[in-house]
């Protein structure tokens, strides 16, 4: 599954699935795996995820813990790491001290992070973003680029809006980083519409989790494989 990305919140629901998810994303040859750091307010994700961050609290994980898991991680899975949190989390997980080999990429919804912060940051770039706040963005991008379909929050699109292509054209202009599109994507049709305007990727969060709530790990197994051919 080629420049395919996964969000799957830390220890979600408990550590024990959580690395059962993992490995059924490492059987299915993810490219990444986004690890959520909770919040008490993730205001840009819907209700699933939310959830997912109030349950995941609830565990009292803190720096140690997350360093724990991390290393596993490293160890058992060829997966990339990228760490998706809010200013929130960078603070109360204390993500500056996190060694960098343990991660590939870090992504902050509420803050622009740059190279001064953190070895390797991922920006994410909004619907109707204006060129010159792409090319500033880009210097401080690593990896790839997070392009945003549309406006709304996680798991609110009922399909994938059109409104992330320019964003998409500008971004090519300045840069040769790989593009993956998140927000609304579900199906192997919604990829293979994101590939056809200029994407090189697709980042898949809700829907993923959605499926594991309703059938575990036999429905997400089913999931990644209607991604094989991709």
């Amino acid at each position: 599954m080629t420049n395919l990305a996964f969000y799957v919140p830390l220890h979600y629901p408990n550590r024990n699935d959580f690395f059962a998810i993992l490995d059924t994303l490492e059987k299915h040859n993810a490219a990444y795996v986004e690890i959520g750091i909770p919040v008490k307010n993730p205001f840009m994700d819907g209700e699933l995820i939310k959830e997912a961050h109030k349950l995941i609290l609830e565990q009292e994980l803190n720096h140690d813990s997350l360093i724990k898991t991390l290393k596993e991680i490293k160890k058992k899975y060829t997966f990339k790491v990228i760490l998706m949190t809010y200013k929130e989390g960078v603070n109360s997980f204390s993500l500056k001290k996190i060694p960098d080999y343990l991660y590939e990429g870090l992504l902050c919804v509420d803050d622009t992070i740059t190279k001064n912060d953190f070895e390797h940051p991922i920006q994410i770039y909004p619907p109707k973003i204006k060129e010159e706040e792409v090319i500033s963005l880009l210097k401080n991008n690593e990896l790839f680029s997070y392009v945003i379909s549309g406006e709304g929050k996680t798991g609110t699109f009922s399909k994938v809006s059109d409104q992330y292509i320019d964003t998409i054209h500008i971004i090519k202009k300045h840069s040769s980083l790989p593009i993956l599109v998140g927000f609304g994507i579900k199906t192997p049709q919604d990829i293979a519409s994101v590939l056809l305007n200029g994407a090189d990727g697709a980042i898949i969060g809700t829907e993923f989790l959605k499926k594991f709530k309703k059938e575990g790990l036999e429905g997400i197994n089913d999931y990644l494989e209607s991604f094989k051919d991709i």
